[in-house]
């Protein structure tokens, strides 16, 4: 039997109706795995005290000394935790705030991902913070969490990254270490060549990034080559990740993996093991990896800054994490109490600092003078912090189009590890992200 138009439209709004409740159920699993507490309010305790859900993606720990410092400077004001693993945060906590959840109070706030949150009504308007944070938080830092003019978060840290390498090796190898000098990096020219020196004599692997294939790390090296972030335009929603220096650049990472300097079949979390077995010559991290490195045992190893293309300009990757406060909190004058504490507070900012790089300037002064009180190694690195943040930071690009951009570029950087043909690869996703990044505009 023939089927009317109308019949047919109904059908088409039936399916769109179980798809909608198909990926509302698998966000809704999200939540219940990866936050126990579920739906429900924040709440005053029965003792008058007023409990905040903090709602975040970091390790187990990292907010225990700043948390018990505010509550001791606030006795009205409890702070619960609800952890989720990094590559859930993003889903779970959207899917609170869609459903208007009040028991979200504040969460983390990755800075590219501000401005998407910002344009959905995701985050309160923190003005007088913002005014109370100029010139107690590093500039910079300040209006990356900035949306249309508009402060939407307070950044906690800031991040650079460095070139750590195995003086052993190194030294087998007849390879002279790289300059300490941060206004003298090592090309990465050089870097891939005295890693297969260092193989040819012993070392399994020559180089390994920190955080491989992810635009992060990896947006400095179009940059060295003035190819830009990979984005530009009125609000920067127009791909250009084809150009000759991206090309140029990406070309040179899959050499890396075709000649077998870095390892291909590895995650961001096994690379760093890889350098602290002792068995790879050169890793490009950043400052928090010398935690792990100093305890791994008989590593003899040293910093230098992060290298660049010959003939190109040094750049290195910056950003981190903000805190923003949710709209739908019953709570939202004391989780600004909060946010003022670990953001703009010297002895809060310290606390929530955590082996990560303070944004306030106080404690920032304090985590490089706690570094270079330490001599030798320490010292190195402290200068090489403050030289890249000062003269080399590159942030990814605030957009509302960020994750979108992020997703379609890790996919190629990890085909491109795997042996797809850099350029073709390149130009294959900034057709995808062309056609992706209309749905931005309007």
């Amino acid at each position: 039997m023939a089927t009317s138009t109308a019949d047919r439209a109904a059908d088409r709004r039936g399916r769109c109706r179980a798809r909608g409740v198909a990926r509302r159920r698998v966000l809704a699993a999200v939540v219940a795995a990866v936050l126990p507490g579920g739906c429900g309010a924040g709440a005053s305790d029965g003792d008058g005290t007023t409990t905040l859900t903090f709602v975040n993606a970091q390790d187990q720990g990292t907010f225990d000394q700043v948390i018990a410092g505010f509550e001791r400077a606030n006795p009205g004001i409890r702070i619960r935790q609800e952890v989720v693993p990094f590559d859930d945060l993003n889903s779970a906590v959207q899917y609170r705030l869609l459903s208007e959840d009040p028991g979200v109070d504040l969460f983390d706030v990755d800075a590219p991902r501000l401005a998407a949150f910002a344009a959905r009504g995701f985050l309160v308007d923190l003005g007088e913070l913002g005014e109370r944070a100029r010139g107690r938080v590093d500039p910079e830092a300040l209006a990356g969490t900035t949306y249309r003019g508009r402060q939407y978060a307070l950044p906690r840290w800031t991040s650079t990254q460095l070139l750590y390498y195995n003086r052993g090796l190194l030294g087998k190898a007849g390879v002279a270490a790289p300059p300490g000098d941060p206004r003298s990096p090592m090309t990465w020219e050089d870097v891939a060549a005295a890693g297969r020196a260092a193989q040819a004599a012993g070392a399994r692997w020559g180089l390994a990034f920190d955080q491989i294939d992810r635009y992060y790390q990896l947006q400095p090296l179009p940059e060295s080559l003035g190819g830009g972030p990979g984005l530009t335009g009125p609000d920067l929603l127009t791909p250009q990740v084809a150009n000759p220096a991206w090309v140029r650049a990406f070309t040179w990472y899959a050499s890396l993996f075709e000649q077998g300097v870095a390892p291909r079949g590895v995650s961001p979390e096994q690379t760093g093991p890889l350098f602290a077995s002792g068995n790879t010559a050169f890793f490009v991290g950043g400052p928090w990896n010398a935690d792990a490195f100093d305890q791994a045992r008989g590593l003899d190893y040293d910093v230098a800054p992060f290298p660049v293309f010959a003939g190109g300009r040094p750049a290195s990757s910056t950003g981190s994490w903000a805190t923003g406060v949710s709209p739908f909190s019953r709570h939202q004058e004391a989780a600004k109490e909060f946010i003022a504490y670990l953001a703009l507070d010297p002895t809060g900012a310290w606390e929530a600092s955590s082996r990560n790089i303070p944004v306030q300037v106080d404690a920032f002064e304090r985590y490089l003078g706690t570094l270079r009180g330490q001599g030798g190694r320490s010292a190195r690195l402290a200068e090489v912090v403050a030289h890249e943040l000062a003269s080399n930071a590159v942030a990814r690009p605030r957009t509302v189009g960020y994750v979108t951009f992020e997703t379609a570029m890790n996919k190629a950087f990890a085909d491109i590890r795997n042996g797809s043909d850099p350029e073709r690869r390149l130009r294959a996703a900034e057709a995808e992200l062309t056609r992706a990044m209309a749905k931005y505009r309007g």
